[in-house]
């Protein structure tokens, strides 16, 4: 089974990001370099331009441009090093790349990196989906890399995002005190260097005799961000990539493919050790092999093998009881920041009212406070301009039903009710009735259903909720309508009868399915 992401500790992330930037290849990191280090030259070149009060306008606004096409550039190019980082963990072949996947790569990172700048600091701005974010734009470079399409790779990263959210935070905690010590070390070294030069060389310039001057200049502080960037970005990339794999494992499997075929090649070279072994042991005499042991064992080089003296196991160094407990110290403190975070999504569940259940016609016990409900209300405007731009995008360019029924598989264990509207469902049903089957026609129906009540915004359309979870809903949201619900009640009984049992989708069967929802439909009118 799958490890889950949250029980996979944040520090063993890390390490694992370690080891995986030693093993990929030297062209591996050489592909996030060829886009990061122009996009790096050229911002160094604009921020020295723009404090220079001489420069022109006009030139600013040349080198922005630049700017801006430079960023697409890295972008890219950081979503193919994010790509065969995910193909080193597991083991597939590359792809050949096409100008189709490539104009696709182009385009996704196009439009993520240019809603990146906006989107992360909106929520820097908010505080907490600020993990979540930097996840997901992460999560959207390594997917970029596979040739899908842009819907598709949004739709994933997203997905991926809302995995393991906690564990999310304190990573992005360390990786910002990880990256905060890089900066550091980074100054250090760069403020060290006139002095340094002019020990070694004893040669004195203008560049050895600038002293705090060297420092203090505003190019210094860029020059070292920039550096901070190129050194520490791809460790962050491969971290999230590492994140992103696992947390796609748990739907996929891919983890498990990975060592079953680690296995194989374990196995493979048993099997040639044990056919080896008999000639082998023909070859050589056991009184020599025992021989040829006890001198190596008696070599100097393997005396850390002995058990150490009874007195060195009591007297523990000072040094190694001080790391204890300073590793025992940092668990602590994790665990700590752990279930604050914890603390803190549990009170702003309870703000939010997300878990208070009042009683009919009781009202809510907790308010909301202003700025939330601001919130609230500007997300549901962005919302609702997006479904009506997309409703608009729909109208332009209407799909016909040949291509609707290519697309779905109605016989899909992942297949949501939200995918299409009502009336696409019934012509689905409509088709595999006309071709005579009944149990695919049973499920189209009950998608249509399932499609109307989220219309009605009865239900609230999601893959991973139970058809009884959709039923606990509709009885929250349809208190008044209590026929409703228990015409609802008896089509989810009729369909998981025919799907998920040995029961046969008579036409009668049918038939009643469609007069429940017929008279479903009736009480949602009158109500």
């Amino acid at each position: 089974m799958a490890e889950s992401v949250s029980r996979y500790g944040a520090v063993d992330l890390l390490e694992d990001a370690v080891h995986l930037l030693r093993e990929a290849p030297t062209g591996t990191l050489a592909c996030y370099w060829i886009g990061a280090f122009p996009l790096a030259l050229a911002a160094l070149r604009f921020w020295n331009d723009v404090i220079n009060p001489r420069t022109s306008e006009l030139r600013c606004l040349a080198e922005s441009a630049v700017l801006a096409l430079l960023l697409v550039w890295m972008n890219s190019w950081r979503a193919v090093f994010a790509g065969r980082l995910r193909r080193t963990l597991s083991g597939a072949p590359a792809e050949p790349w096409t100008l189709p996947r490539i104009w696709r790569l182009f385009a996704v990172q196009s439009f993520l990196g240019s809603t990146r700048l906006f989107v992360l600091p909106f929520a820097l701005l908010i505080g907490f989906p600020l993990a979540s974010v930097m996840a997901f734009y992460r999560d959207a470079a390594a997917l970029s890399d596979r040739g899908l399409d842009p819907s598709e790779v949004i739709r994933r990263a997203r997905h991926l995002a809302t995995r393991g959210q906690r564990q999310t935070w304190i990573v992005s905690s360390l990786l910002l005190l990880l990256g905060t010590l890089v900066m550091f070390n980074i100054f250090l070294t760069l403020a060290m260097l006139p002095p340094l030069v002019r020990t070694l060389t004893g040669y004195e310039s203008v560049f050895s005799r600038g002293g705090m001057y060297f420092v203090t200049n505003s190019m210094f502080a860029a020059v070292v961000v920039a550096l901070t960037w190129l050194a520490f970005d791809p460790y962050v990339q491969a971290v999230f990539t590492i994140r992103g794999f696992r947390a796609e494992s748990l739907d996929t499997g891919e983890d498990l493919r990975v060592g079953l075929r680690r296995l194989r090649a374990a196995a493979a070279l048993l099997l040639i050790i044990t056919a080896i072994a008999p000639q082998a042991r023909a070859a050589i005499s056991a009184t020599d092999l025992r021989s040829a042991s006890r001198a190596a064992m008696e070599q100097h080089e393997y005396d850390w093998r002995l058990p150490p003296p009874a007195a060195s196991l009591a007297a523990k160094p000072w040094i190694v009881d001080f790391t204890d407990r300073v590793i025992a110290g940092i668990r602590s403190a994790l665990d700590f920041i752990g279930r604050q975070i914890d603390r803190f999504f549990q009170w702003l569940k309870d703000r939010l009212s997300i878990n208070v259940a009042p009683g009919e016609g009781v009202p809510p016990a907790l308010a909301m406070h202003w700025s939330i409900v601001l919130l609230i209300t500007l997300v549901a405007a962005a919302l609702i301009v997006l479904i009506l731009r997309r409703r608009r995008l729909r109208r332009a360019k209407p799909k016909s039903a040949v291509v609707v029924e290519a697309a779905i598989r109605l016989d899909a264990d992942d297949l949501a009710a939200d995918r299409l509207p009502e009336e696409e469902w019934l012509a689905l049903a409509e088709s595999c009735l006309a071709t005579g089957d009944r149990r695919l026609a049973l499920r189209a129906l009950y998608l249509a259903n399932l499609a109307w009540l989220g219309s009605r915004e009865w239900i609230a359309i999601h893959p991973g909720k139970t058809n009884r979870e959709y039923e606990a809903e509709l009885r929250r949201r349809a208190r008044g309508i209590s026929g409703a619900r228990d015409l609802f009640a008896a089509n989810v009984r009729a369909f998981e009868r025919v799907w998920y049992g040995s029961h046969e989708a008579t036409a009668d069967e049918i038939d009643r399915f469609q007069n429940r929802a017929s008279e479903m439909k009736s009480l949602g009118a009158a109500a």
